[in-house]
């Protein structure tokens, strides 16, 4: 059965995954709200993972986000393939972490400051992180119909068209979005 993955086809899934994206983002603020001590604990548990990023030079900064995106766009999008279980997971999870983040930063600095921390790349990047993981619902969907509905897709030949969709349209929004958030919000931020 021929159905060649295009952005029509993964619509959806990106809405979905949006919408998705969104109320976890709600749900991690409002936690970290009612839980202000113990988001500020987890969010600095978080920062202090890439506390080493401070230390680098602003290439080697670049090269290390643009290459850790890469690599969760990467593993959302072929991970899809058990149903779709992780990609929904990983937006959950990144979603929630974001509203604490902008919780617990916005009381530092405000919310304004915040947002201007997040925005400048956010809209290539937080774009690029949906469509990864819409592949990967793609492939799941895909497994479904071949375990479920006895249609015969390749699982192989469609993990390889959405890692090569991957590469070729969410990596370049991802690079730019490295570079923006190195080179451009720092200067918009003010930091």
């Amino acid at each position: 059965m021929v159905e060649n993955l295009t952005f029509r086809n993964v619509y959806n899934y990106f809405i979905f995954l949006g919408v998705l994206f969104i109320l976890s983002g709600f749900a991690g603020y409002y936690h970290a709200k009612t839980n202000p001590d113990l988001a500020k604990e987890s969010v600095e548990v978080l920062s202090s993972e890439f506390s080493i990023l401070k230390e680098l030079n602003p290439f080697l900064i670049f090269v290390f986000i643009f290459l850790n995106n890469s690599l969760k766009a990467l593993i959302a999008t072929a991970a899809g393939f058990f149903f779709g279980i992780f990609p929904i997971f990983f937006i959950i999870f990144n979603g929630y972490i974001i509203g604490m983040v902008i919780f617990v930063a916005g009381i530092e600095m405000g919310t304004y400051r915040v947002l201007l921390h997040l925005i400048p790349h956010g809209i290539l990047e937080i774009p690029g992180i949906l469509l990864a993981c819409s592949y990967g619902l793609w492939v799941g969907n895909r497994f479904f119909r071949n375990v479920f509905r006895n249609d015969n897709f390749s699982i192989k030949g469609s993990i390889r068209e959405a890692i090569l969709k991957c590469l070729i349209i969410v990596f370049p929004v991802l690079l730019i979005a490295a570079l923006i958030e190195t080179f451009i919000t720092p200067f918009i931020a003010g930091i």
